[in-house]
């Protein structure tokens, strides 16, 4: 008989076990999970990273960020309510038009995987979050813009892409309808989450906007700008609008535009971006086609997306202009080190980076006393310098060769009188 209970107690301890360890994830708790790695992309710098309304985007806005941590604000929702929100953006419900919709770039259930993160940040256990029925986990069907749609549009730009009536139509949108402002700086004036636009006109062809901004989810699948479920009527105003901004001012130097009078060899400028042994060792830090480094941005399609200008500007004052994201972050700790790299993640447990020779750095939170984002570029700043002006038309010609598969340029048409 002991022997028996001994071994029913056996069998029972590892029935216990087998069934702790081997029980799946619950589907409430996959939402969770699943929402606190959306919001951290998609709304913690705004509305903080524990909904306190204090994200580092806050301070940049007209009106203050609904404290999601606020429980009777909250527990005032209903599920479907937070739901259409997130969906439709502010303007959606009659709220403000500083909230996006992200309807047409997250799928239902990662909507829903929101929803769940929101009510914890409240702490509200009012309402439980379940999926419903038929819930889709589909991403909506992406916008391609094809060579077609980049012929039509060039064609009414040649004609009204400079007139009032379009800039002002592209301004209205920009500023008061579709939370443009919340994310991106023009003349010191919007949020700082996107890049700063008041130099678009320099910086990006027209065509380029226009694409990117009918779905940027076509170019870079991760990108925090949500597609507007723009129509072309509206997409096109918007590139008037950007594409005019101080286009008087804009230009280069005569001592930086000397360079785009030397034609360049785009073979023996991708043979340079390539050494890493070389002069420039450029794809140390830069990626293009799945070769190269992360430090800096991809380039796969710098061609298509900046000017010609732009990019010799980018390699001979790198600091004019840091993209988006890719700025150099000091951290010193509380042993007085000093740690610098690009900043790719920062959680509750600290901040990840990623130094000038490519290293990956974790600083747990603990260990920081205080950070800072600088105003330089992590770039070398001396290819004029150590390149030759040969070697520098050389290397514009290869970043020019660096297109988008999705979109294709047709000839030049010359722009109307207006």
């Amino acid at each position: 008989m002991e022997m028996i209970s001994v071994r029913k107690i056996q069998f029972l301890i590892l029935f216990v076990c087998l069934f702790k360890f081997s029980n799946p994830v619950s589907a409430s708790e996959n939402l969770l999970q699943d929402g606190e790695i959306l919001y951290r992309d998609y709304c913690s710098h705004c509305h903080g990273g524990t909904g306190d309304g204090d994200g580092y985007n806050a301070e940049n806005l007209d009106k203050e960020p609904a404290e999601l941590s606020d429980l009777k604000f909250i527990s005032k929702k209903t599920n479907v309510q937070i739901y259409r929100v997130i969906e439709g953006g502010g303007r959606g419900v009659k709220k403000s038009h500083l909230m996006p919709a992200f309807g047409k770039t997250l799928s239902e259930k990662e909507i829903w995987s929101l929803v769940s993160w929101v009510r914890h940040l409240a702490k509200d256990e009012s309402h439980p979050v379940e999926l419903p029925a038929n819930t889709s986990s589909k991403k909506p069907k992406r916008i391609l813009v094809g060579s077609a749609d980049i012929e039509f549009f060039r064609r009414w730009f040649s004609i009204e892409g400079k007139s009032k009536k379009a800039k002002e139509y592209g301004e209205l949108l920009f500023q008061r309808q579709k939370s443009c402002v919340a994310c991106h700086q023009i003349d010191e004036e919007g949020g700082k989450v996107g890049p700063n636009l008041s130099r678009s006109a320099f910086n990006y062809p027209p065509e380029w906007i226009y694409a990117w901004i009918k779905n940027p989810q076509t170019f870079r699948a991760d990108s925090k700008m949500p597609n507007l479920n723009l129509d072309d009527k509206q997409a096109w105003a918007l590139v008037a609008y950007l594409s005019g901004l101080h286009e008087e001012n804009e230009g280069l130097p005569e001592e930086l535009s000397a360079f785009l009078k030397i034609e360049g060899d785009p073979e023996r400028g991708k043979a340079l971006f390539f050494d890493l042994n070389g002069k420039a060792t450029c794809s140390k830090c830069h990626t293009v086609k799945g070769v190269g480094g992360d430090v800096g941005p991809n380039l796969s399609y710098i061609g298509t997306s900046r000017s010609r200008e732009f990019l010799l500007e980018s390699l001979l004052k790198p600091e004019a202009v840091i993209t988006s994201g890719y700025s150099s972050v000091m951290i010193l700790t509380k042993d007085k080190k000093f740690i610098t790299g690009i900043k790719k993640n920062e959680s509750a447990g600290g901040i990840d980076l990623v130094n000038k020779d490519g290293d990956r750095i974790h600083v747990p939170r603990e260990q920081i006393k205080k950070s800072k984002t600088q105003k330089i570029s992590m770039m070398p700043g001396n290819f004029k310098d150590i390149l030759s002006p040969q070697e520098i038309a050389d290397c514009l010609a290869f970043l020019k060769t660096l297109t988008a598969s999705q979109i294709t340029f047709p000839p030049a048409i010359k722009s109307a009188d207006k």
